[in-house]
């Protein structure tokens, strides 16, 4: 016969196990904010702000980094009041901000196939 304590003991276990599981699965931020904004170099926080002046969220996959480039994909890119008007028939807008001389410059703008 299986003593109370330890059938105490497995049930103490897997509430722990579930609830490890569960919280394992949150992501550690929400999916829009303005924090992946944060991370940016000011010059580009200011282009970016341009185009949302209510104020810019920005999904996970905004920005995507290169050696000495930064690129900016408009399809995770939000405003507080509402979505950004960056995309069109499946196309958004791509910028390639590039590090010269410890600024970022934008080096081209263009339409790309949106991600899904």
């Amino acid at each position: 016969m299986i003593s109370r304590s330890v059938l105490a003991s497995i049930a103490s276990l897997a509430l722990c196990g579930a609830g490890y599981a569960a919280s394992a699965q949150m992501p550690k931020d929400p999916l829009w904010n303005s924090y992946h904004l944060s991370q940016l170099p000011p010059e580009i926080q200011r282009a970016v702000a341009a185009r949302c002046p209510a104020g810019p969220v920005a999904g996970h996959y905004f920005v995507t980094y290169a050696p000495s480039t930064i690129i900016l994909h408009f399809e995770y890119l939000g405003c507080q009041n509402g979505a950004a008007a960056v995309c069109h028939g499946g196309q958004c807008l791509r910028q390639v901000y590039r590090d010269v001389g410890g600024r970022y410059r934008l080096e081209r703008s263009f339409f790309a196939a949106a991600y899904q």
